[in-house]
């Protein structure tokens, strides 16, 4: 049987593969589709040409996360994965502000599933299998890996085929631990539209601060350029049996709250929020009355 630690190896420096997994994927198509996105994301889509992509969120008025994920640009227009929670409150917010421009966006996530292979030579074994399948690069899993984009039988399919070839087989318990170790973010439990992206640590990943306007603007440059951002993101080593909801404290007062947390090789690793003032490696909080500590700090404020 292979352990979790030589699992996390081949996803670091060979090679893995998840579980087919079901995204949500959104294509948006029409002479105006890239310049509405760009206008609607915090990124810089418009500098995209086809098979490249990059990472984005949406947000509302308030800078609230609606949705983050890629935008792959196509030659006939740009295809969105996202987390399935944040679908029905993004499509309806990107199909309601459209007025004047030509774009449609169609729901293509019951018609295609994504295969996740990981690890560095994630790219060649891939372009060896699939070498005409939608691709999306990217280190959201704590890894740099890419997800094939296929219809579900050939998703089901290609994933057999990678781990006939040799590709060692993640299941999903293995890809939360793979993430959280890495301290990645993910939406439905990290991140919501409850949150910042700043808070999230997404700033240099997801905003570009030279793109122009765009929904939720106002909110991050003043969370960032003037220091008004009060909590964060961090990393954690807790407890055993702390997970999702238990409450941070220190000298007997509130201070965050555990979001992710999994067993890995190096014991109970977690994400959480705290308050600023705690924002600081080797930083001790009780988790649900026990000791933990903080590991890493993910929250962002960039010299802008």
């Amino acid at each position: 049987m292979t352990t979790l630690s030589e699992k996390l190896r081949a996803a670091r420096e060979t090679w893995a593969v998840g579980p087919v997994e079901a995204r949500a994927l959104v294509r948006a198509t029409g002479k105006d589709a890239k310049d509405y996105l760009h206008r609607m994301s915090t990124q810089d889509l418009n500098r995209l040409r086809p098979g490249e992509s990059a990472y984005a969120t949406f947000l509302n008025a308030k800078g609230h996360l609606l949705a983050e994920g890629h935008v792959l640009a196509q030659e006939e227009g740009l295809l969105l994965d996202l987390a399935p929670q944040a679908l029905p409150d993004a499509l309806a917010h990107l199909e309601r502000l459209v007025i004047m421009d030509e774009v449609v966006f169609e729901d293509l996530s019951s018609a295609l599933r994504v295969v996740p292979v990981l690890g560095p030579e994630s790219a060649r074994r891939v372009e060896r299998r699939a070498p005409g399948a939608q691709r999306l690069a990217h280190d959201r899993r704590g890894t740099p890996g890419v997800d094939v984009i296929l219809p579900p039988q050939e998703a089901e399919a290609l994933r057999a085929e990678l781990v006939a070839e040799g590709a060692v087989a993640l299941e999903d318990s293995d890809l939360e631990a793979l993430r959280i170790l890495g301290g990645v973010p993910r939406f439905g439990a990290d991140v919501d539209s409850t949150r910042l992206p700043m808070e999230a640590g997404l700033t240099r990943a997801a905003i570009s601060f030279t793109k122009g306007c765009y929904i939720g603007q106002e909110v991050v440059l003043r969370a960032t350029a003037r220091g008004h951002l009060q909590r964060g993101l961090v990393q954690l080593a807790l407890p055993a049996g702390a997970g999702p909801g238990t409450r941070l404290t220190a000298a007997g007062q509130e201070v965050g709250v555990v979001t992710s947390a999994a067993d890995t090789p190096e014991g109970r690793i977690g994400l959480g929020y705290l308050r600023r003032a705690h924002w600081k490696c080797g930083a001790a909080v009780d988790a649900g009355g026990e000791p933990a500590t903080v590991r890493r700090v993910l929250v962002e404020e960039p010299d802008l």
